[in-house]
């Protein structure tokens, strides 16, 4: 009978330790899954959720909502940051632009700041505020003839984003 050396003991006992603490971990995305189905925009949540390795073993909605919010302040900066480079254009979607890249700041500052908030509900609000500068600036857009532009499609994803963010983090608040 051939003896075990310590190399195979080693890596059966380091195997047996995984096999054993993996024994109560749930499956990959389960939490996504379980959220993701109590909003109206499924595909959408899974997508920007799954985007991020965290969300594969989350352990509750706030890590999800943490998700959607840094997503949402990616975004939000990559729009304010393009709507800057931006230096020729039909005269509405400049005048637009002008003022919707104050509105982006504000937007980035909300998200920033929600998670930091002791309370849900004012994650919540912060959230909610940002995606009502979204809709001032497409307000804005709309007014100055740019609607159907660059400004309308970016503003959609970013409003998207928001809403997700502000979802999971009122399901926090109940959850």
């Amino acid at each position: 009978m051939a003896s075990l050396s310590f190399p195979h003991i080693f890596i059966f006992s380091i195997v047996s330790f995984i096999l054993i603490s993996n024994v109560d971990a749930s499956e990959p995305y389960e939490l996504v899954n379980k959220f993701c189905s109590k909003l109206d925009k499924v595909d959408f949540c899974l997508e920007v959720l799954k985007s991020d390795n965290r969300s594969q073993f989350a352990n509750d909605v706030t890590t999800l909502t943490r998700i959607a919010v840094d997503v949402s302040t990616q975004n939000s900066t990559k729009t304010r940051d393009y709507f800057q480079s931006v230096k020729s254009g039909p005269p509405g979607v400049l005048k637009s632009l002008k003022d919707c890249i104050g509105l982006y700041d504000n937007v980035i500052k909300n998200l920033r700041l929600c998670m930091s908030e002791e309370d849900c509900s004012l994650t919540s609000y912060d959230i909610h505020a940002a995606g009502e500068e979204v809709k001032r600036c497409q307000a804005i857009a709309d007014s100055n003839g740019a609607q159907g532009s660059f400004i309308t499609s970016s503003n959609n994803v970013t409003q998207d984003l928001c809403w997700l963010s502000e979802s999971l983090a009122n399901l926090s608040c109940t959850d």
